[in-house]
Parts: C-alpha cells; structure tokens; sequence
C-alpha cells in the first residue's frame, strides 16, 4: 500500500478540529466516556491519588477524574482543546505537550490514563514508554483502543494496515494480539471490551455512530 500522507502530521489534526467547533459546545459529547466509571473503579483499587490523563482535549474525561478525587493533570497537544479544558476541569494542572514526551520527573505519579487517543499516535509504544518512565513502581496505566469492530472503523483513506487517515487526523484500529503485543513488557491486569453508543460530534462526524474498544489496565513488570 502507499500513500503520501505523514502520519506525523496526522496527530496534530485535533486542533483544527477543536478550532472548527462551535464555541458553546465541546467537539465531543458534555459527558465523560462511559469507560470513565469503570477506571475511577479500577484507580481506587490500586489505591491511585495522582494521575496523569494524557491526551486529555476538552477535558471531559479528565473533569470526571478530578471530580473523583484524584490530584490530576491534563496533557494535551492542542491548546484550544486545552482553553476548552480550563473551564470543566479545574482545579487539574493542564501541560501543552506531545503526550509522548511530557517532561515529567522518572516515576513521579500513581497512574496514568488515555483514553480515545491511543489510536491518534503516530507511535503508540511511545506513548507506552513515556507513561511506564513516570509511573511510580507498582503504578497504573489505564486505556482504551477501538477494535476493528468499532462503528468507525473504514472511514477515511486507509494508509496501513487497519488505520486511516479521516479528516486530517489519525485512526488506528486493534486487534487483542496487537494489544498484548504493545504490552509484553507489562503486566495486564485486566484486558475487556466494552462498547457505547456515541452522539454526532458536529461537523467531525455528524451522525450517531457505535464505538468498540479494548479497555487495557496495566503495571509495568
């Protein structure tokens, strides 16, 4: 397969997306992702207090984090999806930065979370390396990855094995080996699907549609 799209530029498509969106409402839905209650569950069992959200955007999920208790910071490379966040996720701490590389000290935080973005990355064992290096020993990482099953899947122009370049920005599809394969360095601790019913995302993708995903909760080894 080739194709002249860079898949570098791919992941910085979200602020285009954030800009495009109408300033009183959020590009996504209001609510946090339904996975949201099932890794608050999984962050206090492992007795979690400070988390790092990578990737955060407009901050929906992250609001839910800190409305949880947990002491909380928001990575994210756009900064409209970030201004976003400043409104409905305080009092986290926000950081403009590539999630893959954030400049946080080695093994400095109880957990880290991702979620609708581990399919946006040009090199998602990057963003691996980058939450095992600021865990603290024994820490939490928490994901979620859309399955090739997911509503989505297909949509845009496919430039490698089930990923897809859509509207400027990057989708990357998995399947269980693919995620154990991510993760072999790494004690998953729990691996399931679960799927939900999303809303239209204005002019992103305009029309309800069903999503898939992995749900990955790891320490390292």
């Amino acid at each position: 397969m080739t194709t002249n799209v860079d898949f570098g530029e791919l992941q910085y498509g979200w602020e285009l997306a954030y800009q495009h969106q109408d300033t009183e409402q959020p590009l996504w839905q209001e609510a946090a992702i339904p996975v949201i209650d099932d890794a608050i569950e999984l962050l206090r069992s492992a007795g979690a207090r400070s988390v790092v959200d990578l990737g955060c955007g407009d901050g929906r999920n992250l609001a839910a984090l800190v409305a949880a208790g947990f002491s909380c910071m928001g990575v994210d490379i756009a900064p409209t999806g970030l201004a976003h966040a400043r409104t409905t996720a305080q009092p986290a701490f926000l950081l403009r930065a590539d999630a893959t590389d954030i400049g946080l000290i080695d093994n400095s935080v109880d957990a880290v979370t991702c979620f609708d973005v581990f399919g946006q990355i040009q090199d998602p064992s990057s963003l691996v390396r980058e939450a095992r290096r600021i865990l603290r020993p024994g820490g939490t990482l928490v994901v979620n990855a859309f399955t090739p099953e997911d509503g989505t899947y297909g949509e845009g122009e496919e430039i490698a094995p089930h990923t897809f370049a859509y509207k400027d920005t990057l989708f990357r599809y998995y399947d269980e080996d693919s995620v154990r394969e991510l993760f072999s360095e790494w004690e998953i601790t729990s691996l399931y699907r679960r799927s939900w019913d999303d809303p239209p995302h204005g002019d992103f993708r305009p029309y309800p549609h069903r999503h898939d995903n992995w749900i990955v909760l790891a320490t390292p080894r």
